[in-house]
């Protein structure tokens, strides 16, 4: 089957300005139904699901800083396979064989105050990386330097591959050992540096992964309800008492496996919360208003949940999503 897709996308946020940006999407689309069904039946949600999709895609690629607002529509062939599967098509019982997206955004360089370069597109940013592992390659710091020292009679063999030989030093001190005393004090310490060495090892693994999500938590924390909010990947996000009155997309979007918290916030926009992939959102008190859907959500993985919030509008839920409450 064979269906033209055209509609809006955004809006997205210029990492750099911080302003919001809209533009219009246009192309075409080949899928098949392999369950059987009528595909005509399910093109609406279909064509519904891929626009969100893409405007979540593209959300994801600023904030990453893999494109920036006027690179969008060189760079969107290379993200086509990452749109079909935020769509959620498959849990709509369909398959994308064929998409075509050509993206225009509205005033795309009014935005744009870069002091730097624009990042590059997907294709260049391969050859980037070809070049720094050529590079790479020709660096000596990059092979194996070895050494070997005489420290109070205790040979210490390293290289920048391996570290020290450790187990070359314990047979030394076994040796040098006069007494089970002397010995007993060596095994403590050298029990204490690996504990130390993997507890810092945890700490170093415990900071990466907390500092991963902190940019969307103050993000979260700081959101005045004026632009669309939009998580993904990992993230774990709470909102609180925020007031959003919006006059095009969701308020809140939840993609990947984010998972966000709303509590008495005040919602009144086209889509009030939107769950995608694995993304969940709990709303508990407040209200949340869609002149389109108050809640929406695609995919397997989607879940919305009402908790003592009041809902003014439909809600819709592709794919195997589930939406509870209030």
């Amino acid at each position: 089957m064979q269906a033209q897709i055209a509609g809006r996308i955004g809006p997205v946020q210029d990492p750099t300005s911080r302003q919001m940006v809209g533009g219009t999407v246009q192309g075409s689309l080949a899928y098949e139904m392999p369950g059987g069904g009528d595909p005509n039946a399910v093109l609406p949600q279909l064509h519904a699901a891929l626009l969100q999709a893409l405007t979540t895609v593209v959300n994801q690629k600023l904030a990453a800083g893999q494109v920036a607002i006027p690179t969008i529509a060189g760079s969107l062939p290379y993200f086509q396979n990452e749109i079909i599967a935020a769509s959620g098509a498959q849990q709509l019982g369909v398959q994308i064989t064929g998409l075509q997206l050509h993206v225009t955004m509205e005033n795309p360089y009014a935005v744009q105050p870069h002091a730097g370069p624009m990042p590059p597109d997907p294709m260049q940013a391969m050859k980037n990386a070809f070049a720094q592992q050529a590079k790479d390659r020709l660096d000596p710091s990059n092979y194996e330097v070895k050494a070997k020292l005489n420290i109070g009679g205790i040979k210490v063999g390293m290289s920048s591959k391996d570290g020290v030989d450790t187990g070359a030093i314990g047979d030394q001190l076994k040796d040098k050992a006069k007494s089970t005393v002397i010995w007993w004090a060596i095994g403590c310490v050298v029990i204490l540096f690996v504990v130390a060495l993997l507890g810092g090892i945890g700490i170093y693994a415990y900071m990466q992964v907390a500092g991963g999500s902190s940019a969307t938590a103050d993000r979260a924390a700081s959101w005045d309800g004026k632009t669309p909010f939009v998580c993904g990947g990992n993230d774990k996000v709470k909102i609180d008492g925020v007031s959003a009155k919006l006059a095009s997309g969701a308020a809140v979007t939840a993609g990947g496996n984010c998972t966000a918290e709303l509590v008495n916030v005040t919602i009144d926009a086209p889509i009030g919360v939107a769950a995608m992939g694995n993304g969940k959102i709990t709303v508990k008190g407040g209200s949340v208003t869609g002149s389109q859907y108050a809640a929406q959500a695609i995919g397997s993985g989607a879940m919305i949940s009402f908790d003592g919030t009041t809902v003014s509008g439909k809600t819709n839920s592709l794919g195997g999503a589930k939406i509870a409450g209030p």
